[in-house]
């Protein structure tokens, strides 16, 4: 059976810019094209676990405008339950600008509007209204509303995980007992001072985080590396797939959408965290955040050719 998951957190409307490179101080630069695509880490998790086959609910704030009109019609469209998802008015929908350059690297400025007044009292009442298996939290709400999703669901013994993006330093002791605890590379210096690039420093920062956080497991995004997971006596990197990467935007989100949908599932963190990684290299392959997140078809054929 599908697995419930509910999203509690940002949906953003993304501008991609794209550009030969990112210009330096005060110079002008004639940039290639520009687009609009749905995204948020929030939305794009929440896409990704639904794509993947999950049955997903958000409960999140959107403006009342043109852009949060558009992203309610995407997530609607992606077959996800919005009965928890506000338009505010007056308050301007989310957007996140990705200056995405030739060679793949991208540089993103985020602007949470209408996120922050998703309150605590929306979370319960996305709670009152139906049952999950799990719960996925980023860090681009109020940490109140995050806190109190996160009160409700261990209360209810759930599976729960925080993406702990964008990176800043959180108060990660408040999640005590979460499931999983997953930030990528910048994230993991932020939080702990160390920044995870072998094994030592992987073990080192998630030793700190799962201390720090009771977690059961540590789930750390290395990027291309893959991802290094700690926790329940596992203590292993998790390669992912050589691919020729187009655009990196949402990748980390992807991962954790369909790492929490698969073991919700399966409860076999390593193979969840594989299949994720699947998942992944196929979005890096393709242009925006949720336009590249692959159905689960794509993933099973993904995965086939490389049995």
């Amino acid at each position: 059976m599908a697995a419930k998951i509910l999203m509690v957190g940002s949906i953003m409307m993304d501008l991609i810019l794209q550009m030969p490179r990112i210009p330096h101080p005060s110079e002008s630069l004639l940039g290639t094209t520009y687009s609009n695509a749905g995204g948020g880490k929030g939305s794009n998790s929440a896409v990704a676990a639904a794509r993947a086959g999950g049955n997903v609910s958000v409960c999140g704030t959107l403006g009342q405008d043109a852009n949060g009109e558009a992203l309610l019609g995407m997530l609607k469209s992606a077959g996800i339950n919005v009965s928890h998802l506000m338009l505010k008015e007056g308050a301007n929908t989310g957007m996140a600008v990705i200056m995405l350059e030739e060679n793949g690297m991208n540089r993103l400025a985020i602007y949470t509007g209408a996120n922050n007044d998703t309150t605590p009292e929306s979370v319960e009442a996305a709670f009152a209204d139906d049952t999950y298996d799990a719960l996925m939290m980023q860090l681009e709400i109020p940490f109140e509303s995050n806190l109190r999703a996160f009160t409700l669901a261990k209360e209810r013994g759930m599976i729960t995980c925080l993406d702990a993006g964008p990176a800043q330093d959180y108060p990660i002791e408040k999640f005590q007992g979460i499931t999983i605890l997953s930030p990528n590379e910048t994230e993991t210096e932020a939080l702990v001072g160390i920044l995870p690039k072998d094994e030592e420093s992987c073990i080192a920062a998630s030793k700190i985080l799962h201390e720090r956080s009771g977690c059961k497991y540590v789930v750390l995004k290395m990027g291309e590396k893959g991802s290094f997971i700690y926790g329940e006596g596992i203590c292993e990197m998790v390669p992912t797939f050589k691919v020729d990467a187009v655009d990196p935007t949402a990748a980390g989100d992807c991962f954790t959408g369909v790492l929490v949908k698969q073991y919700a599932e399966t409860g076999d963190i390593v193979s969840s965290a594989r299949y994720a990684s699947a998942a992944a290299a196929i979005s890096v392959q393709h242009l925006g955040a949720q336009p590249s997140l692959p159905e689960k078809e794509a993933i099973d054929a993904f995965l086939a050719e490389r049995a």
